[in-house]
Order: structure tokens, then sequence, then C-alpha cells
């Protein structure tokens, strides 16, 4: 292990494009983790470690004995204080990062329960959506979250922050609208998509079927697909004077009503 102090050092240089940089995370297929947290979720659902850095000004021995026990064989670096805290949210940090490899987010790698149960978000543009919808998904027990025509990098710090480690615990695919749809019809789930025209009350669409639900973003509807392949359109009536919620809430509405009616059959 060689103690790291300056910027100009190729493994510093590296490491903070990766963690600034969207383009550098998707060609190596790789990216940051902050925290013991979060490092154990990646550990214990099969995210493959590259390299460990740590902050020796920082860490606790507890950490440490975490490290030697659970990832062994992984190189280490140590950076300075000063070093470590221009990597870390908010310059704060337990002393320890990872270096850790992407998944393969495809559909085929997608498992399907014996009654799927799934969300979809059609071109997610925020992170931290991304990240609430994550954490939505995770409590209610769904299968994953599948993205459509993603605009963002999955695996974007903010995401991962905002996801609060269910970013690491829950399957996540990633496709296009059209191959989406045509897995879905494939395996014989149903397609409700939220939208505000010629939709259903959300309330009276049945779940207890395998099921997916979509969400469009806030600046836009649904894509044409969509709107045509879905065998139900929904929405959920707002009694004030505006017309949408945010993503996550609305997603969040729609799919502890389906789990209700779900846990009730």
């Amino acid at each position: 292990m060689i103690y790291i102090s300056s910027k100009s050092n190729p493994v510093y240089k590296k490491i903070s494009k990766l963690l600034f940089k969207n383009n550098k995370r998707k060609a190596s297929n790789s990216f940051i983790v902050e925290n013991k947290k979060d490092i154990s979720l990646c550990k214990d659902f099969g995210f493959e470690f590259i390299e460990i850095i740590i902050c020796s000004e920082l860490i606790c021995e507890q950490n440490i004995t975490y490290i030697n026990k659970n990832l062994k064989n992984i190189i280490i670096h140590d950076f300075s204080l000063n070093l470590f805290q221009e990597l870390v949210y908010k310059k704060k940090g337990d002393g320890l990062l990872a270096l850790v490899r992407s998944k393969d987010n495809s559909l085929k790698n997608f498992t399907l329960s014996k009654k799927p149960y799934i969300l979809i978000a059609e071109s997610p543009e925020k992170p931290g959506n991304i990240g609430a919808l994550l954490r939505t998904a995770d409590a209610a027990g769904l299968d994953g979250l599948i993205i459509a025509d993603p605009k963002t990098e999955l695996y974007n710090p903010n995401t991962i922050r905002a996801s609060l480690g269910s970013i690491f615990t829950m399957q996540i695919a990633t496709a296009s609208t059209d191959e989406i749809i045509q897995y879905l019809k494939n395996n014989n789930i149903k397609i409700y998509s939220t939208f505000v025209k010629r939709s259903r009350n959300y309330l009276n669409v049945d779940y207890n079927t395998a099921c997916a639900i979509v969400v469009g973003t806030e600046s836009s509807s649904l894509s044409k697909p969509w709107l045509s392949k879905s065998d139900e359109l929904i929405s959920i009536t707002m009694k004030g004077k505006m017309d949408s919620l945010n993503l996550s809430v609305s997603a969040a509405i729609v799919i502890f009503e389906g789990l209700k009616q779900r846990n009730d059959n």
C-alpha cells in the first residue's frame, strides 16, 4: 500500500475522472462507491471490486478490520486527507472508497418472479429521481426497475446517494422502449402506463397479475409506443390546481395501491 498525496498521481487522476465524468465511467465499466455501508451492500449483492482507497488519517479500526476480513487480495491505495476530501460528498466520509465494476444491466439478466411486478421509467433525466424510484421499488419488493432509453448514466454519484443503497440491492435493466415492450409482451406482463389523458383512475385497475407500472418524465409525457401498446392508461385523480406530481411520488402511489391488492389476495 502506497501513500498518495499529490493530485498529479495517476491513481488519483483516474479515480477523480471516474467520479466526475460520466463518459469515463461508461468507458471503463466501473464507478466509485463511498462509505462502508454502500461498500458492504456492493459485496453482499455480488459486485466485483477493483481497487480500494482509504484515508489513514480518517479511517477507523473497525473499517480497517472490515477490509482485511472481507476484501482480501484487492489493491489498496492510501490517499492523504486533502486528496480524499476532494473525492467525497461535502468533504465528509468514513475514510473508505471503492472502485467497483458495473454490472451488465441488459434485459437478458433480469430475473422474473412467478407473478412479476415491475417499475419502468422512460428516459428519466435527473439522477435524484432514479435514486428515489429505486428506493420505492425496493420498499415495495418489486422485481426491479427497468429504464427505457436512459438519458443519464446509471452509476452517477448523485443516483447512488439518492438511492440510499437500493441501487445495489435492486435488479436494474436498461434497454430501448421497443425492446422493453417486446420483452413484456413475450412474458405476458400487462403494461399499465401513467398518462393524464384518456386514462382510467389507477384505483380501478387490477394489479393482482403480472404487470409493469410505466412512468414518464415530469417534463413530458410517455412516448407513443407506450400509449399504443399499453393494456391500460392510468392516472391519479388530482384535487387541486396542479396536474402532475413528482415522478417518484406518483410512482409510489400507484405501486403501493397495486401492492395492497396483491397482498389482499
